[in-house]
């Protein structure tokens, strides 16, 4: 396994790892909700691949993947550029992986995918620890405007929230069934106008970019989604 570098390492990583082990992700099964978000958040940014991340003590988890090999489930910390996101809060954007990438990551792997691109915002947890990341990954070199970048952090944020619910109804086991599913039909109702923005915004055989328009717009849809789990937290 390849070493991971100290600069890779945040100072609190002890923490960190220590706060992940609580959402208890590391082995669990596929679940239709993430893998449908990250599909719609793909498909919004018009992006050949996204992921979840979930940065391990040596590896990085590969979960709720969309349209990547079935065969990476795991990559050294080292090869991931997830590794250098959770280092800082803000948009981890390289729009040319040929021209630029974080120091000390070898981007070996993904450019032997034939990607080139990689937009990523964390994971955060309430106490203020980055797990992970929601990434998209790219063929071409691309542009990824300002609101584009807050509509992933945008985003990332629900993606927690829908973790947070996760760990906290682990606890509540005779209440997981009866919460879980009118989460699911909420969310997936308000997925699919996600999705159709995403048709209507994809120019035929042109790059995707979208306006700050259509960012607040589907900010707007991802507002609701997180309406409705927080308020299923607070329920539980």
């Amino acid at each position: 396994m390849t070493d991971t570098p100290t600069s890779l390492i945040p100072a609190d990583d002890a923490a960190r790892l220590h706060a992940l082990e609580g959402y208890q992700l590391l082995d669990a099964r596929s679940e239709k909700v993430l893998d449908d978000v990250v599909a719609a958040t793909a498909r919004l940014f018009g992006v050949s691949n996204a992921m979840l991340s979930i940065v391990e003590k040596d590896e990085v988890l590969v979960k709720a993947p969309y349209n990547l090999p079935v065969t990476i489930e795991r990559i050294p910390r080292a090869q991931s550029l997830c590794s250098a996101t959770i280092l800082q809060d803000e948009t981890a954007v390289f729009e040319d992986l040929n021209q630029a990438s974080a120091p000390d990551v070898d981007v070996s792997l993904v450019q032997q995918l034939g990607l080139s691109f990689y937009a990523g915002h964390n994971l955060r947890t309430p106490d203020g620890y980055n797990i992970g990341t929601l990434c998209l990954y790219d063929g071409p070199p691309r542009q990824f405007s300002e609101p584009e970048q807050a509509l992933l952090a945008t985003l990332a944020g629900l993606v927690m929230r829908l973790l947070e619910l996760r760990r906290t109804l682990g606890a509540h086991a005779e209440s997981t069934a009866v919460l879980w599913e009118p989460v699911y039909r909420a969310v997936g109702g308000q997925l699919a106008r996600l999705t159709a923005l995403a048709e209507r915004t994809t120019p035929p055989g042109g790059p995707v970019q979208l306006t700050a328009a259509e960012a607040r717009e589907a900010a707007g849809i991802v507002g609701i989604i997180d309406q409705i789990v927080a308020a299923t937290l607070k329920r539980v």
